[in-house]
Order: C-alpha cells, then structure tokens, then sequence
C-alpha cells in the first residue's frame, strides 16, 4: 500500500515551520537578538583565549626582550594574538624604528613566538665616559660596548644618551655629519679602524692601520670615492693621504710619507 505524507508532516519533522505560517515580528527580533548574542560570545571567547599572556622573544640582541614587549603594548590591540599575527605578519607593521622586522607566530592561542630582526649596529662612539652604539638611523641602541659595531667614532661627546632616540653630539649638527660618514664608507666598502673628529678647523681624521686619511670638515661622496682608490695603492704604508682640500675632478692628492708623532 503506498502512502502519501503530507508537505505539513515532512516540514514539521524537519521542524520547519508550516508553509502557511509567516514569521512574527516579535519572533524576528528574538531571533535577531540570538544571532547578536551568538557572536558577542564568540568575540569576547577571542579575546580572552587568545589574549597574550606570554611571548617567547627570538633574534634581539642589543634590545631587551622587556623593551620589544613595551613596545608591542603601545598598541593595546597588539596584545590579542591573532590581531598582532595580522598587524605585523600581513601589514608589516614596524614595531619601532630600530626593529627592521617583526614576525608573530602562534604556540598556544594565549603564547607567541615574537621572533625580530633588528637594524644593525652602524657605529660606536667611544668616550671616557662609555661607548654608545648606535644604527644607521642615528638611533642609541646600546649604551655598552659589544662585538660588531660598525666604525668606531672618537672625539665627539654625546649629548642625548636615552636609548631608542636619536643620539645627538654637543658639537652641534654632529649626527647627521657622522651618518653621512659611514654611508659613504659603507657605499665603497671601506672600514677604518677608527674615524676621530679633530675639531672644527681640522675636521676628520680616518685610521686604516699605519695608513691614515685626512678628510676636512665636509664629507661628499666623492671625496670617499677617491679616497677607495688611492687607499689600495698605498694600503699598509705609514703615512696620510690629504683629502682636506680635494675637490671632484682634482688629478692630484698628496700622500704624506710616515704619521705625526702622537704623545
């Protein structure tokens, strides 16, 4: 015997409400507050789970990990795991100016692995009081001396030493003088022992071992190209090379046989 079962029986067993029937007002709103509950629950499980509660720090060296978790927390965002994946893995946010890069990876929903690269040391300043290393942004990094510091600068006093800001000279505009320096150097793989300032009338004096060079107060890029060419001609020979003076397009640079008697 064949049995027919109406459309009702089927849409009430599929709890499916009757086609006849139309959805009430009050029955839309309680659904809507549902729906609105459903995901406020959702939201605030987010974050609660997935709020840091600790951070396994990879790759910082000169920086404290204290200081990269300061600075994750100046976003208070950034302290919900997933938020700080996106922030940093897919805007590429910059956590701070001395951190070239920053990359956040999940362990447990509440533990990241925040591993950095950060910019490295361009330069060291060495004084009677310490050593303050510094990137090639000009910004203090280290207030101690460590292994790879780029060139090493003498005869200038530091005048702001607060670590992560800009290291500033009392002997005026110095910082940005000494970043131009060091690009240059950089530029033409050059890497002096030592770079001394000797004051205002005599400017830069560059230490390659028993080979020295006189730059003057102005540094151009082509003073320092210069420089890289005369440099592997009389590499290893005691004496100083004048630059003081050179100008783009002169034949002539004096090269001075034997270095001053120093006391």
């Amino acid at each position: 015997m064949d049995y027919q079962i109406s459309e009702d029986t089927i849409r009430r067993n599929l709890h499916l409400m009757p086609r006849q029937e139309r959805p009430t007002s009050g029955y839309k709103f309680l659904h809507g507050i549902n729906v609105i509950l459903r995901v406020l629950i959702v939201i605030l499980l987010l974050l609660l789970i997935f709020r840091i509660q600790r951070a396994d720090v990879e790759g910082s060296k000169n920086i404290t990990d204290k200081q990269i978790m300061t600075w994750l927390g100046e976003d208070k965002k950034a302290y919900n795991s997933l938020y700080a994946m996106y922030k940093f893995n897919v805007r590429k946010a910059q956590l701070n100016p001395s951190i070239e890069e920053t990359h956040v990876s999940l362990r447990l929903p509440w533990r990241v692995k925040i591993k950095v690269r950060e910019l490295p040391a361009a330069g060291m300043v060495e004084t009677d009081g310490g050593h303050y290393v510094f990137n090639k942004l000009g910004m203090l990094i280290s207030t101690q001396q460590v292994d790879h510091y780029g060139v090493l600068i003498s005869g200038v006093t530091p005048a702001n030493t607060v670590l992560y800001q800009k290291l500033t000279f009392k002997e005026g505009e110095m910082e940005d003088q000494i970043l131009a320096l060091i690009q240059a150097l950089d530029d033409n793989l050059l890497e002096p022992e030592e770079a001394v300032w000797l004051g205002d009338e005599a400017g830069w004096q560059l230490h390659f071992g028993s080979t020295w060079a006189n730059l003057g107060t102005v540094i151009t890029p082509e003073k320092i190209q210069q420089l890289a060419a005369l440099y592997t001609e009389v590499k290893d020979r005691a004496g100083i090379i004048h630059l003081e003076y050179y100008e783009s397009g002169d034949e002539i640079v004096r090269f001075e046989q034997g270095l001053p008697v120093t006391q």
